[in-house]
This record gives C-alpha cells, sequence and structure tokens, in this order.
C-alpha cells in the first residue's frame, strides 16, 4: 500500500500551549496564502506530493483539553478517496473521525484535542 503523506502543522499554525511553547512535530514543506472571500488563510501543502491535501483549523491557539475543528480537502481529486487521520504527536488526541472516505468538492471536518501542552495537530494518510 502506498501512502501520502502531510503533516499539517507548524510552528504557530495551532498550539495548546500559550505562544511562545515549545513542541515536536514535523512541519509541511510549504505553506501558501489563499484568498477565501473576505478572509486570507494559510494553508500547508507538500508541493512534492501527487496529490495536493489542504488542511485548515478552526482556531490558532488551543488550551490543553480543547476541541480544535480541522477541514481536510482534496482540492484536485476528482473521485473519491479513503484518507487516515493521525495525531501529529503524541498527546494529541483524535476524536474523530478517524478513518473516512473523502468526496471531490467536499471538505472532511476531524476534531482533535490535545492532552498536553505544545504545538499539536493531525496528520492525513491518503490511503489506496
Amino acid at each position: 500500500m502506498r501512502s501520502l503523506w502531510v503533516a499539517a502543522l507548524a510552528a504557530g499554525a495551532l498550539s495548546c500551549a500559550a505562544p511562545g511553547a515549545g513542541g515536536a512535530g514535523p512541519p509541511p514543506l510549504a505553506w501558501r496564502l489563499v484568498n477565501e472571500g473576505p478572509e486570507l488563510l494559510l494553508e500547508a501543502y507538500d508541493p512534492t506530493g501527487e496529490l495536493t491535501i489542504v488542511i485548515r483549523f478552526s482556531r490558532e491557539w488551543a488550551s490543553v483539553g480543547e476541541t480544535v475543528e480541522a477541514e481536510v480537502r482534496l482540492p484536485e481529486e476528482t473521485r473519491p478517496r479513503r484518507v487516515e487521520i493521525l495525531p501529529d504527536r503524541p498527546g494529541v488526541e483524535i476524536l474523530g473521525p478517524r478513518d473516512a472516505w473523502i468526496a471531490p468538492g467536499r471538505p472532511l471536518r476531524v476534531r482533535f484535542t490535545c492532552r498536553k501542552p505544545g504545538r499539536g495537530g493531525v496528520s492525513v494518510r491518503l490511503r489506496e
């Protein structure tokens, strides 16, 4: 089985601690600025990947134990794809869903929380 990993978090993208707190977890390869109507959003993405996976977080900072929602999209995909949602470091708990299908043009909303201080988020594995 071939899998594609996209780490969706870098320092400052989302944290379960006060600003400036340290943490672990791989950063995405690149960030891009997206004009979303009246808002400008920063998206993590892997420009070397076969398929673009876009993840947007509902908030930049969250308290330990606070639930955060991430929206996962496959903007270039034309068929349904199965994805697995994984924590990007120990202490991040995926509340759901962990395994799901993403339909073309529709987002998948994933909820997670951090049980320990430090940055935290989700990674997405594309399943074949």
